[in-house]
């Protein structure tokens, strides 16, 4: 009888489990359904935008909108370069936002590494200081910045708006860097020094190698924040050579007509750098966000 029971017992487990994942997936049921509607509400409009800029103007104009295009047309895209000069204006969005990342990355992972690594009397304030420039608008710096880039000949120069983009992101980069070397531990550090290691070496060949997923996370939204300018470009830019394609998006809105066609395709266009790179940078990202958020 014994053994019958024993030979019994294993054969119900398969059942139990299938019951236990059953479970586990109702219970999970409410939040992948709230992160489907969240997905869905954030995709909408650039699928929209997408579709929209594929439709002919007699579509976008109709009084019975249509979701998918009758007659899919390129006419849009054609536009912008023929018309709008939509590619003497990309180059120059480029060149700010990679000058953006790359000056933001580096002088803020090396102010980061200072504030975490050498204390001194009144880094905590001069920390807290470097927030609260983060804190701000970005709109209240436009006109000490523009007065600033007159006196140094700046106006209507990439570099006027590579400046003005990297002071308003370096704090954020500072601080999300700053969270993660303060929980690098320092022992790896110590080991590196007693081999014979100077601290830059350390920094160099220790701390940035094991940091790349917070690097990489930080990159990616410097990129974005010089990629998607509008503020800066508009304001110190007036003329084509330093305009930015942002800006020249906002030149389809003539006050007698706005393109909406040529809009969409833009917007378009400068949406696919950023999913891109996003995608290529999935796994990195994720982690980065889980290490800046683990203090």
């Amino acid at each position: 009888m014994r053994l019958a029971v024993l030979t019994a017992a294993p054969a119900r487990l398969p059942k139990n489990r299938r019951l236990s994942a059953f479970r586990a997936a109702f219970a999970r049921a409410p939040a992948a359904l709230l992160m489907v509607l969240l997905a869905a509400m954030v995709l909408f409009p650039v699928l929209w935008m997408a579709l929209s800029s594929l439709k002919t103007d007699a579509e976008i104009f109709s009084p019975s909108p249509t979701f998918l295009p009758l007659a899919p047309t390129f006419e849009h895209y054609l536009s912008l370069f023929t018309h709008f000069r939509f590619g003497r204006y990309l180059p120059n969005s480029l060149i700010i936002a990679a000058c953006t990342t790359a000056f933001s990355v580096v002088f803020g992972v090396l102010a980061a590494y200072g504030f975490s690594r050498f204390r001194f009397p009144g880094s905590s304030a001069l920390l807290f200081l470097v927030l609260l420039v983060r804190l701000f608008t970005p709109a209240a710096f436009v006109v000490p910045l523009y007065d600033l880039m007159g006196w140094l000949g700046l106006l209507d120069t990439l570099l006027g708006i590579i400046i003005g983009n990297t002071i308003i992101n370096l704090p954020f980069v500072v601080w999300t860097m700053a969270v993660f070397f303060d929980d690098f531990p320092a022992e790896l550090e110590e080991a590196a020094e007693l081999d014979g290691m100077s601290t830059l070496s350390v920094m160099l060949r220790v701390v940035i190698p094991l940091a790349a997923p917070s690097i990489a996370t930080v990159s990616l939204f410097s990129f974005n924040a010089g990629w998607q300018d509008f503020l800066f470009g508009l304001s110190f830019s007036r003329t084509a050579a330093s305009i930015p394609a942002t800006v020249g998006i906002s030149a389809m809105d003539t006050g007698y007509k706005v393109y909406w066609g040529a809009m969409m395709a833009g917007g378009t266009l400068m949406s696919l750098p950023i999913i891109i790179i996003a995608f290529a940078l999935q796994k990195y990202f994720v982690k980065g966000l889980l290490t800046g958020s683990s203090k």
